[in-house]
């Protein structure tokens, strides 16, 4: 098998993962809060992740700070989509997160003042369509949930493109190392103040798979892949993510589908790969934000 179906296969299953995983993280969170969740999760995974960093000589102090910064940025995001997913389904949840593809070329444009593309505002425009509808119109009042997770991809968009501009100057493992060692870190003393629950085996379990497969092992297939396919094939690919989440939540947790869930799912998938489809989407694999 030559390396770009390779590639392109471990794209899918890092894609397909991803989305799974919504549904298993959804349905322990009525046992562990998130902020243990995450503590547990985000250590284990930056652990495994600084070895090989530490392995490779990659670890500088020049780049703790980018690193720190990224890695707040991962911590408030994931735990607004987190926290969000405890109010509403796995489904919307990977949708709305989706929703930071389109969020790029705003923030990039935000911070770098680079112009927004036309099609890159048509995108916009799909998007909000398909989160209106996905909410059930334009006059239905949004959930907390939906809130939180517009917001965990609003600062995902930033994390896209403050990584792309740091992983041209620095180690990417490292980098990726430090930050996901300090969503773990960061989510350490938030984990004092929620109720403490035992670590059950399924708990155990859900931590263990969304550290060390959907993290660490995700990263390096990332890490490869992404050099053996194009920028705009690996992120059309990607965006399978929020289809497994759904398919996942449907068949696993028998999730009903509405008519206007289905309408607003096409609308954000098309904004996706509308949006990532323009080759603008420039990413090295280090944004640690998904389920």
């Amino acid at each position: 098998m030559k390396r770009h179906h390779v590639a392109v296969l471990a794209l899918f299953l890092t894609a397909a993962a991803w989305g799974a995983t919504f549904t298993m993280v959804k349905n322990i969170l009525d046992r562990i809060a998130p902020e243990p969740f995450i503590f547990f999760r985000f250590t284990l995974a930056g652990v495994m992740l600084a070895a090989v960093a530490l392995m490779r000589g990659e670890i500088t102090r020049t780049l703790l700070r980018p690193a720190a910064t990224l890695g707040l940025l991962v911590f408030v995001g994931y735990w607004m989509q987190t926290r969000g997913l405890m109010f509403i389904s796995p489904s919307r949840s990977a949708f709305l997160t989706g929703l930071y593809v389109v969020a790029v070329p705003f923030c990039d444009a935000l911070i770098y003042r680079v112009r927004i593309s036309a099609r890159a505002w048509s995108a916009s425009v799909l998007a909000v369509a398909g989160t209106g509808a996905m909410m059930g119109g334009f006059d239905a009042r949004p959930r907390l949930g939906d809130v939180l997770t517009i917001g965990c991809a609003v600062l995902f968009g930033l994390h896209v493109v403050l990584s792309a501009r740091y992983s041209t100057r620095y180690p990417t493992t490292g980098l990726a190392a430090v930050q996901v060692l300090f969503v773990g870190m960061a989510a350490a003393p938030f984990s004092l103040l929620v109720r403490r629950t035992p670590l059950t085996r399924e708990i155990v379990i859900v931590i263990l798979f969304t550290a060390i497969v959907t993290t660490a092992l995700a990263f390096a297939a990332l890490m490869w892949a992404q050099a053996h396919v194009s920028a705009t094939e690996a992120a059309v690919i990607l965006a399978f993510e929020p289809v497994a989440a759904s398919l996942t939540s449907v068949l696993w947790d028998g999730e009903p589908v509405t008519r206007s869930f289905v309408i607003g799912a096409l609308l954000i998938l098309a904004a996706m790969i509308v949006s990532q489809t323009s080759a603008t989407i420039r990413t090295d694999g280090t944004n640690p934000r998904h389920e």
